[in-house]
């Protein structure tokens, strides 16, 4: 398992922050916020960015 950090996002305002380990990104997301994601971000106000901690990539989700 990774560590992801997961960041639930107004804009460019991070409003939540989240630590979980996980499987992939999209695990880490939903478990992290206790929510459906799509990776299917279009121009949604709130959104999740997640943060492969190892490896600093960065996933960017929308919920459902």
């Amino acid at each position: 398992m990774k560590t992801y950090r997961v960041e639930e996002m107004a804009g460019d305002t991070v409003v939540a922050h989240h630590v979980a380990n996980a499987n992939t990104p999209w695990v880490a997301a939903e478990t992290a916020t206790g929510s459906e994601v799509t990776n299917l971000r279009g121009d949604e106000q709130r959104w999740i960015r997640v943060t492969d901690e190892a490896d600093k990539v960065v996933y960017r989700y929308a919920f459902k």
